[in-house]
């Protein structure tokens, strides 16, 4: 729709509604109404905002795909979360089984130990974990054509739940069975921000504020933040990996130190958005 195509492609440009407005001789209102679908430019006017924003008119003016397809996909993101939950939940199950004992306790009965077992058994987790993402999945096609929203949020939402729920009794009930703590606790964040740095990506989370790098350039360039995250996605996800493997392989007392590398990554991060920033802002001032 021309409201929506105008909206997405002012804001890719980095012009509030009242930019856009003085540019074009009219009030921020009319542009208001606009992108709202209220009134329709005439054509001078719709080929001046296409000159403005670097679009042809086509662009302005197309539909955007339909409607009900756009319905029947609003909840693959929270679908994509729950698979990224499941992941974290086998590697967590991976990393516990790592720095456990080869024998462990196997079974309680009012508290109290009764039967001893491989460790090998801790991978019967993933049974359960297989089963609410099966269920998770089937029920994302049976919701996605629902029309509120809200639906969606709490059936993916509670499986969500219960798949991290999961996976902290299995940790709190071994905790205190670990081997080399501080090895453990390093992978288990590296497993928790390989899941996040992956869903950091604007492909999967959108310009969602809430989750993703916050800086004054890319909270105010659509530009900015999807090539900020991306990036932020592309190296948190590979020091991820690579701080889960060396620590799952060589057992190291200040393993923790591993973690500054998130820290110097952040200030990359934040550097880059704010080169990007005054790179689009440079181009805005020349066009």
């Amino acid at each position: 729709m021309f409201g929506d195509n105008l909206k997405k492609f002012r804001t890719d440009k980095g012009l509030s509604q009242n930019d856009l407005a003085q540019k074009l001789y009219v009030t921020r209102q009319c542009v208001s109404k606009w992108e709202k679908g209220l009134t329709q430019p005439d054509v001078q006017t719709l080929i001046e905002i296409s000159e403005l924003l670097d679009v042809s008119v086509d662009e302005l003016v197309k539909n955007d795909g339909d409607f009900n397809k756009k319905r029947a996909n609003k909840n693959i993101g929270l679908l994509i979360a729950n698979i990224l939950t499941a992941v974290f939940c086998i590697l967590s199950f991976t990393i516990v089984f790592r720095f456990l004992p080869h024998i462990i306790p196997a079974h309680w009965t009012h508290g109290i130990i009764d039967r001893y077992g491989s460790r090998n058994e801790i991978f019967l987790n993933l049974i359960t974990t297989s089963v609410f993402l099966v269920i998770d999945v089937v029920i994302h096609f049976a919701v996605r054509r629902v029309e509120d929203r809200r639906v969606a949020y709490v059936v993916h939402s509670a499986f969500m739940l219960c798949q991290v729920a999961n996976a902290v009794f299995i940790i709190a009930l071994y905790g205190k069975y670990l081997n080399d703590i501080n090895s453990f606790a390093t992978c288990l964040c590296s497993d928790m921000l390989l899941c996040l740095s992956v869903a950091m990506h604007p492909k999967i989370n959108g310009r969602n504020y809430l989750f993703g790098f916050r800086t004054a350039e890319t909270l105010k360039f659509t530009t900015v933040w999807n090539k900020t995250n991306a990036l932020a996605c592309y190296l948190f996800a590979g020091c991820s990996a690579v701080i889960l493997v060396l620590n799952m392989s060589i057992v190291f007392d200040l393993a923790y130190l591993w973690l500054l590398a998130y820290v110097v990554l952040s200030v990359v991060i934040i550097i880059y958005s704010k080169l990007i920033g005054r790179a689009v802002v440079k181009n805005d001032v020349q066009s």
